[in-house]
């Protein structure tokens, strides 16, 4: 099989290292590489035409494009063309998919062209091939993730090491987690496309991740994390969607999760996905969420498949049944700028359970399930400061 790379930076060396490297992978031949430049002189180019013209790939006969060049709509524009020739496409690029996915399924079907995106969710976790092979006797029915390596680095050294997220977040640009301009991944946009990719699998439902709730780390409080510590919770930027069979609910958020929970033990920038069926009850997969040959790894994956297979049929979710709901009854947690006494009386006169609080410079509470009427008018009646989702209750 002739293969072309378009992208030769962190992801697409670390697949070219690879596929030269790796005895199972001897027999697939680099035809093209796509790049203005070459930044890896340690990569052996050796029988590889390099090109900054992608139609000389278009209009070659290589079987299989790997797109790992980031961004939207130029790449969008290449896998409408690779399909539409009945090239397969292997690719990394979440945003574009979270957006074009469906469209993309459709057309690869129309001409017989596979897509792989094992690499998009999870980095070097197998999770696509997992949901929609290895649990495919299941009725999914909720999935939870820490899915960005950069926020839970973050969160990491807040909760172990007492630092600020200025602090943190310095030093997660310093190791190369975070980018110059972090805004994508602390702000829970990179964790929002891959909860809309992941939850469009697993429920076989189109899913818009501009109609999702979304709420980053950069406000987070050090105050709010000891006080969870206090509680016996940890602080994460979790990914969640559950489906009951008809509506999808799903959110990003800081979320206060047990100590008794797997997910709470994911820590530094590693990555994990928990997901629950019907059949297999809960199940979790953990690993490297990003890095060259992490990443690399997800990408040679999906190409030894379709070297194997060919064309199997892009999932094309159902577009009959989309729609989304008040979130179930969750359990919260507050900081306030009241007396506790007042909180008491508020929470009584609701009907919330009040069943863990702290008094310091204010008063920090963990809540029973409450409904979101009940969430909105604590809001109204008490001076909250900050306030999360609770998981384990």
């Amino acid at each position: 099989m002739k293969i072309a790379i378009l992208g030769l930076g962190t992801v697409g060396g670390g697949v070219l290292r690879l596929l030269q490297n790796q005895p199972k992978t001897a027999h697939l031949e680099v035809a093209y590489i796509f790049a203005r430049e070459i930044r890896h002189p340690s990569l052996d180019l050796t029988g590889i035409k390099v090109t900054n013209d992608v139609d000389e790939i278009l209009n070659s006969d290589v079987e299989l494009v790997v797109e790992v060049l980031g961004g939207v709509d130029i790449a969008y524009d290449i896998h409408r063309q690779c399909l539409a020739r009945g090239k397969h496409v292997v690719t990394a690029n979440k945003d574009m998919l979270a957006l074009h996915l469906d469209e993309l399924a459709a057309l690869g079907n129309q001409y017989q062209a596979q897509i792989g995106y094992e690499a998009s969710c999870g980095g070097g976790i197998p999770i696509i091939q997992v949901i929609e092979h290895h649990l495919a006797a299941n009725t999914i029915t909720r999935l939870l993730g820490i899915l960005n390596g950069t926020t839970n680095y973050i969160l990491t050294r807040m909760t172990q090491e007492h630092w600020t997220y200025q602090q943190a977040l310095a030093m997660a640009q310093q190791l190369g987690y975070a980018e110059k301009d972090p805004t994508n991944d602390v702000a829970g946009l990179d964790t929002s496309r891959k909860m809309a990719l992941l939850s469009r699998l697993a429920y076989h439902k189109t899913v818009d991740w501009h109609q999702m709730p979304i709420r980053g780390i950069d406000d987070v409080a050090y105050d709010d994390i000891e006080a969870a510590k206090l509680f016996g919770y940890t602080m994460k930027l979790v990914g969640q969607s559950e489906f009951d069979g008809e509506h999808v609910s799903m959110s990003v958020e800081p979320m206060l999760l047990s100590n008794s929970h797997v997910l709470a033990h994911v820590n530094g920038a590693k990555n994990a996905i928990f997901v629950a069926g019907d059949a297999v009850g809960e199940t979790m997969f953990y690993g490297p969420g990003a890095g060259s040959l992490e990443t690399a790894s997800a990408v040679v994956a999906d190409i030894l498949f379709i070297e194997r297979f060919g064309f199997t049929g892009n999932l094309v979710a159902d577009t009959g049944a989309i729609s989304t709901k008040a979130s179930p009854k969750r359990a919260y947690y507050f900081r306030v700028e009241e007396a506790l006494e007042r909180v008491k009386t508020v929470l009584n006169e609701l009907g919330v359970e009040l069943t863990h609080w702290h008094e310091a410079t204010q008063v920090s509470f963990l809540t029973q399930p409450m409904t979101a009427e009940q969430l909105d008018k604590i809001q109204q009646q008490l001076s909250v400061v900050a306030y999360y989702t609770v998981e384990g209750v």
